[in-house]
């Protein structure tokens, strides 16, 4: 949308400068004219004509004549000024956004990078060392599950990268139907007690009554465990994450909510946003996982807000959905 509307702005400005060029060019062709007149006048030492023919009703009004000429010329000067200063300013905001585009995209691939080949070399260390019978075979389940935790991570990346791509090409919600809200709490806090249970990390979740609610039961669970991988993610071992689902009048109203290393200000303010990762920026991920969020919640007339106190005063993320009237 901001794109859009600069380049509607861009044109409107080149048009008014090609439109303020062509009158110039026309007022100079008359003017020459009018200079040749007057001067064919002179020559006959008509001044009296040669006034009129440039544009004065007399002699003596030639002086005004003047004066007019340079009011004119300076107040168009100085909009032909103006013109090419807000065409300089929308090329300086285009180059930064090109440099915040060009930045965002590295950031993005370094952390895809790093978020898709980490899974995929545990995997293949783990098929490696069970095809070379290097694994104990007290050990085997243990591998195995951190294998399976390892390909649901690759599986969660993934999914939000081709999510991402999705709504940036389609801007499109899935198909929506009515379904608990606690019921895909729940769903969602079995497939990732894995994930929780190898960080040390105790999921508990408090639905205390069922909330219809009209949402993308695949969409849904997109949110919530993005929501959940980013908690347990900057949780220390040994914490709890809560997961709190209410009715607020005609809302839903879902908290997930950490004792973690939470967030600043500035991570507050660039939560959402793509590719972004906050603190030091090395505790993995794509950045792409609460931006999902976002546009997911709004996609289903909802809306998402981060809270926190501050750096390791915990984190948490409150999500307002339509409820479905009971019936």
């Amino acid at each position: 949308m901001l794109r859009s509307r600069s380049s509607l702005l861009f044109a409107s400005i080149l048009l008014l400068s090609s439109a303020l060029v062509v009158w110039w060019t026309i007022f100079q062709v008359g003017a020459s004219a009018e200079l040749a007149a007057a001067g064919t006048a002179l020559a006959q030492s008509d001044v009296e004509s040669a006034a009129r023919a440039l544009g004065a009703a007399d002699a003596k009004s030639l002086t005004d004549l003047a004066a007019s000429r340079r009011l004119m010329f300076a107040s168009e000067g100085a909009f032909l000024l103006l013109v090419l200063a807000g065409l300089g300013g929308l090329w300086v905001a285009s180059v930064r956004r090109e440099q915040q585009a060009r930045t965002a995209q590295d950031r993005f691939l370094a952390a895809a990078t790093h978020e898709l080949k980490t899974p995929l070399a545990t995997l293949v260390l783990l098929l490696e060392s069970l095809r070379d019978d290097r694994v104990p075979a007290e050990k085997r389940a243990q591998w195995l599950g951190n294998g399976q935790r390892e390909a649901e991570r690759l599986e969660r990346g993934l999914d939000n990268v081709l999510t991402a791509a999705g709504l940036r090409a389609t801007r499109r919600r899935g198909a929506l139907q009515i379904g608990d809200l606690a019921e895909d709490v729940r769903t969602a806090h079995a497939a990732m007690q894995g994930r929780a249970a190898a960080s040390g990390i105790e999921l508990v979740a408090a639905c205390r009554e069922p909330v219809p609610a009209l949402r993308d039961a695949t969409s849904l669970q997109l949110v919530l465990r993005n929501l959940l991988d980013n908690a347990i993610k900057y949780s220390p071992t040994s914490s709890v994450v809560r997961t709190e689902l209410r009715r607020d009048g005609h809302d839903a109203v879902l908290e997930v909510r950490d004792v973690g290393i939470g967030m600043t200000a500035d991570d507050l303010a660039h939560a959402f946003e793509p590719f972004w990762r906050g603190g030091d920026g090395t505790s993995g991920g794509t950045g792409l996982g609460l931006h999902l969020v976002r546009e997911l919640v709004e996609a289903h007339g909802g809306s998402v807000r981060a809270a926190s106190a501050g750096r390791d005063r915990g984190c948490t993320f409150t999500v307002r959905l339509p409820a479905e009237a009971s019936r």
